[in-house]
């Protein structure tokens, strides 16, 4: 074979082996600016979809984690695919909201997997809502946990509580893949939106990411874990008029030197 005739081939060979359902891009860098990460926990799909309405208007983004996903109606699940057509993030919440400490401990960490995380993947997967994140049931979790779940998820998010002095929270990035989230649901001891404004503002200030959860969001509060729709109106107004971003939660491992 002469030479012209080798370089077509190869280049044939070549052009065929690369079609572009192989190509993969790499995943672009996110420069560190201040903002938020507003996550929502359980299975209160019917309301999520609503308040995206209501948020909109702020070019708003958020992360949803979804538990009892097998529960789920079909009318859900596709109101959770338009969610993510959105923007938004569908996360994992474990498949029958376990608490991972106290479950592993009692029975292991194979039942624990097979049981809570592996199903809970596999049926999301199956409808085109994979989780790459996780947060954890009742917050409940411990370095062993972190270590067992990072095999599963590219990042968790736990919980913290209080309303100490911005600078002293615990609800910022802090280049981990571990994060954790204030509640914002109007039944915490801490709840003030006001307060909530005042770590937003420290972290303007600073160059950080702050990181809410939420579950229920209502008009008006009557039931523990509901947040209301002026809550996130408030929050959402000040990240907006401060030039601040909404990050998704998974968002979170592309900032630049992250971990």
């Amino acid at each position: 074979m002469n030479s012209t005739k080798y370089l077509f081939v190869l280049l044939t060979l070549v052009l065929f082996s690369c079609s572009s359902d192989d190509y993969i891009p790499a995943e672009t860098p996110i420069k560190l600016e201040a903002g938020i990460v507003i996550t929502f926990d359980d299975d209160y799909v019917d309301e999520w979809f609503a308040v995206n309405s209501i948020l909109d208007p702020y070019d708003w983004k958020a992360t949803f984690f979804v538990t009892k996903f097998n529960q789920l109606s079909q009318l859900k699940i596709q109101k959770l695919k338009e969610l993510k057509n959105f923007g938004h993030e569908i996360g994992g919440h474990g498949l029958n909201h376990l608490k991972a400490t106290t479950f592993i401990a009692e029975n292991g960490t194979d039942p624990y997997l097979s049981q809570e995380i592996y199903p809970m993947v596999s049926l999301m997967s199956e409808n085109n809502l994979e989780p790459t994140s996780f947060a954890y049931p009742f917050g409940a979790r411990t370095v062993e946990t972190d270590a067992l779940l990072l095999n599963e998820f590219q990042i968790l998010r736990g919980t913290c509580y209080g309303n100490q002095n911005p600078t002293a929270q615990n609800c910022y990035y802090t280049n981990n893949r571990v994060v954790l989230g204030l509640g914002i649901d109007k039944n915490y001891a801490h709840f003030s939106i006001s307060y909530f404004l005042s770590i937003l503002e420290y972290a303007k200030k600073n160059n950080k990411i702050v990181v809410f959860y939420a579950h229920k969001p209502v008009l008006h509060f009557q039931n523990n874990y509901e947040t209301e729709y002026e809550t996130l109106i408030e929050i959402c107004k000040y990240v907006q008029n401060n030039n601040m971003k909404f990050y998704r939660i998974s968002d979170l491992k592309n900032i630049e030197d992250a971990i």
